[in-house]
């Protein structure tokens, strides 16, 4: 036991000195890339330099969960690779020490990575993304290139208390798409107006057309405050206080949001009608990405074992093979939840799936 409790200490101070030196690497080298990416726009004087600088490390947080599962599997190829390469491991398992015993210290290496990767996604993450939304607002021209797609929709919840909520928002024309007015929540509040579409007024909004789509005004009973009737207007004019323009969405990007807001803000998207797979697929994100570290543990420790010792460049070519894999089904079944080619659950899971069963097919082929 003794013994063992050495080799446990011996090989996860090996494994955590390269786990450090992979992880500022990766890191490192992310960064600088996409700031190298976005040199032309940088030095571009019509642009806001600092402020493209400031998004691009904002986005720090982000590339570090996508540095610590590469830092672990660079830390475990490379160590164990050394210790293969040095008879390290022949003398351990010809004192009894077998195979499964040794994947300790990397269980503990990679439960360390995916504790640091749910901390960062989850809190560092969403706060960097919402300071980065901060500045983009402040200088419009550090936005990168928009990406063409369905627009979100559009949630405001006014000064008194109104909410104005709407599958789609054009604010240079001031017009709305399936365009809700509720104020049931607030004191004295009389109704709430539905309509296909909307057009705002300076401070007003104009809800409904005169011809063919009328707005619809649900009345309350006074003392139940239970819908009692409603009414078909052609056209509603309501007086909103502010300029709904000037309004900020309530409705947010995934990356601003931690997963309890993720599940909330689903729930808003499905409530009016809008598909909510995105959301729910990035959701459930928020659980298995930790654990990337460990699939890449799993499968690198018995990987290593097979390869020619004296192959030094090795580790590094398995570790962008298997990082090209993994993150290749992490995009793809990605994609596939946004677009409910898979359920959200397992396009989030699906990565960890896989790698999960390539490593129970390479430890079975392993030595014990």
């Amino acid at each position: 036991m003794r013994l063992i409790r050495i080799v446990d200490r011996y090989i996860f101070s090996e494994a955590f000195g390269l786990f450090v030196l992979g992880f500022s690497g990766f890191l490192g080298f992310l960064v600088v890339n996409m700031l190298f990416l976005e040199a032309e726009n940088i030095l571009d004087p019509t642009k806001p330099g600092l402020a493209i600088v400031l998004r691009v490390l904002l986005d720090t947080p982000y590339f570090a969960t996508l540095a610590l599962p590469i830092s672990v599997m660079f830390a475990t190829l490379m160590s164990m690779g050394r210790l293969a390469k040095d008879l390290e491991l022949t003398a351990m398992f010809t004192n009894g020490v077998s195979l499964y015993r040794l994947l300790l210290p990397f269980l503990l290496l990679s439960g360390i990575a995916v504790g640091l990767s749910y901390y960062t996604n989850e809190y560092l993450a969403t706060a960097a993304a919402g300071k980065k939304e901060e500045i983009l607002l402040k200088y419009p021209g550090a936005r990168p290139e928009p990406v063409q797609g369905e627009p979100d929709p559009f949630i405001a919840k006014l000064d008194q208390g109104q909410f104005v909520t709407a599958t789609m928002f054009d604010k240079e024309q001031g017009r709305l798409t399936n365009v809700i007015y509720d104020d049931w929540a607030i004191e004295g509040g009389r109704a709430f107006v539905v309509a296909d579409y909307g057009q705002t007024d300076g401070r007003d909004l104009i809800m409904g057309q005169s011809a063919g789509s009328p707005a619809i005004v649900y009345e309350l009973d006074p003392t139940d405050r239970l819908c009692e009737k409603y009414i078909r207007e052609p056209t509603e004019r309501l007086s909103l206080g502010v300029d709904l323009k000037t309004q900020i969405t309530q409705m947010r990007t995934p990356q601003e949001l931690t997963q309890t807001e993720l599940a909330q803000q689903s729930r808003q998207k499905k409530a009016l009608g809008e598909n909510p797979a995105e959301d729910l697929t990035d959701f459930h994100l928020r659980f298995s990405g930790p654990f990337a570290s460990l699939a890449f543990a799993l499968v690198a420790m018995p990987l290593s074992l097979r390869a020619p010792r004296d192959e030094r460049l090795l580790g590094l070519i398995l570790c962008f093979v298997l990082g090209m894999i993994y993150y290749t089904i992490f995009f793809v079944s990605k994609l596939m939840g946004y677009n409910e080619v898979l359920p959200p659950w397992l396009a989030a899971w699906m990565k960890d799936i896989v790698f999960g069963l390539i490593a129970a097919v390479i430890f079975l082929f392993s030595r014990k």
